[in-house]
């Protein structure tokens, strides 16, 4: 019997745009010279931009063992390689400065809720659903994609947010779903996960017992497959939950 139904949060629940996505790198950036250059430490934009970049490569690298560094550790990765990892002290006012303005451009940057997003979420919940979100988070933390929800209006519904950079690992490892599904209080087979990634919704969900939806959208990153569940909108989720109530 389906008691809860997991979502994924990036490209299922919230969109990023390319204007966000710009300003919240160039944001990054700025932010990090500005407080380098307050502690005598100047570096120049191309160098940092760089360096960001840089950054990205050895993230793509952790993330592939299913590991997650959180947004302090990729701060420290962005000082190793801009050569300042000695400089700044791993504790202290600094590195909380630093790891600060790491998080804050998305709020100026805001991605926008998915169509159906908000109605998907009211619809489950008044079936008496629990809700829960399993998100890899990339740059940017569960702290603050927690803000975010908030202020689009779609954390309200929700009874545990898993982060992948506070549970330090990330989907499709079992252990952060097992982790949602125990605060739910359900067990895999009376839940359901809906994502747009066949590698870690999907695989993830199934690997534990869960029913696994694939949401296959213009956004997407992986394509159908013919032996899983689709979906093509949140629109079109409660029917599936629910067929006999459409």
């Amino acid at each position: 019997m389906l008691k809860a139904v997991t979502f994924d949060l990036w490209q299922t629940l919230i969109l990023d745009t390319p204007e966000g996505l710009i300003r919240a790198r160039a944001g990054r950036i700025l932010n990090i010279q500005e407080i380098l250059a307050r502690e005598g430490m100047v570096v120049d934009t191309r160098a940092a931009e760089e360096a960001y970049d840089k950054v990205g490569e050895h993230l793509e690298a952790v993330w592939a063992t299913q590991r997650d560094v959180g947004s302090r550790g990729q701060v420290r990765l962005l000082l190793e390689c801009l050569g300042l990892d000695g400089p700044v002290p791993a504790d202290g006012r600094l590195m909380d400065d630093l790891d600060q303005a790491y998080c804050l451009p998305i709020l100026s940057a805001l991605p926008v809720p998915n169509a159906g997003a908000h109605e998907v979420l009211d619809a489950l919940s008044s079936r008496g659903l629990t809700l829960g979100l399993v998100c890899n988070t990339g740059r940017t933390p569960g702290k603050m994609l927690r803000l975010v929800l908030d202020r689009l209006g779609l954390a309200a519904p929700f009874h545990v947010l898993s982060f992948s950079d506070e549970i330090g690992l990330r989907k499709p490892h079992p252990e952060i779903f097992h982790r949602t599904l125990r605060v739910l209080g359900v067990v895999p087979a009376d839940a359901a996960h809906i994502g747009d990634t066949l590698t870690t919704d999907v695989a993830g969900a199934r690997a534990i017992g869960m029913r696994a939806i694939h949401l296959c959208q213009a956004t997407s990153v992986s394509q159908p497959s013919g032996d899983t569940e689709i979906v093509t909108s949140l629109s079109a989720l409660p029917s599936m939950l629910f067929p006999a109530a459409h």
